[in-house]
């Protein structure tokens, strides 16, 4: 009797575990798929054609999709350059990214590329149309988002921030560009929003640095400490050009990481003119 009820029990186990393996299958394949989609909504970014000299960039989801992305457009003689980090990770970060890479299509359409606090301010503003919110309603999806815009024609970059900055080499110096201390989407704003905008003027000399805190924020070393912003501007300061720099970040947080856990999504850029 006792025999009969194990084998029982054990058949039962074994039809569960297929069962599971079965829907697990059916989940990843459909996460696969959502993962050739959005890496399809990912620009291959022409260095020729953007007109940089060094272009490096490195985008890891810490899932199969991410919540990270990168979005660049060119009109007449300015580009647009966005990196952002949505909310979360995962299938939700995902589908955040392919809301907002869609509504910038929708503004470039619209308006000229040379002023990187009118994208902020009319993404935000259809993100909250998206999501229809009205005053004093709010969500738990939104983003943070750095834009650059620049013309090599006019010798000119424009940077705004929403909690987001960009880093400015020149010589052994690092210059940090600070944004706003505001975040794209999660509640209705008034508009527009009055984003601060940093200009510099474009010279062989300088290279800039985007980055999300994925790479900040990973968790790392004996003390199991974050990876932080010194170790990574130590990094940029120490090396002569922009793909060194790239190369050394990733060497050095791969180090740092060892066997703790990705934490977040991952994006890294690098640029000079």
């Amino acid at each position: 009797r006792l025999e009969s009820l194990n084998a029982e029990l054990d058949d039962k186990v074994r039809e569960r575990t297929l069962d599971l393996q079965k829907a697990n299958n059916l989940i990843t394949e459909s996460i696969q798929s959502a993962s050739a989609i959005q890496s399809a909504i990912l620009p291959s970014i022409d260095i020729i054609k953007y007109e940089f000299s060094e272009l490096v960039y490195i985008w890891e989801p810490r899932d199969i999709v991410g919540g990270d992305f990168y979005w660049v457009q060119q009109q007449k003689d300015w580009t647009a350059l966005v990196v952002a980090d949505c909310t979360g990770h995962g299938i939700p970060g995902a589908f955040m990214t392919l809301i907002s890479s869609t509504i910038l299509d929708r503004i470039a359409s619209l308006n000229d590329l040379s002023q990187p606090d009118h994208l902020l301010d009319q993404l935000d503003k259809l993100l909250s149309q998206t999501f229809k919110l009205n005053r004093g309603d709010s969500t738990g999806f939104g983003l943070d988002c750095g834009v650059c815009c620049f013309s090599k024609k006019e010798g000119i970059l424009r940077f705004a921030g929403a909690k987001s900055n960009l880093y400015q080499k020149v010589g052994d110096n690092v210059r940090e560009m600070k944004g706003d201390k505001v975040s794209l989407g999660y509640d209705f704003k008034e508009h527009p929003i009055p984003f601060k905008v940093v200009e510099t003027s474009l010279d062989e000399k300088s290279s800039f640095y985007m980055f999300s805190d994925g790479i900040t924020d990973q968790i790392g070393g004996k003390k199991k400490l974050m990876y932080g912003k010194k170790r990574l501007m130590h990094q940029i300061q120490s090396s002569a050009s922009v793909s060194k720099a790239i190369e050394r970040i990733m060497k050095d947080l791969k180090s740092y990481q060892a066997d703790n856990n990705r934490r977040d999504d991952l994006t890294l850029f690098g640029f000079s003119f």
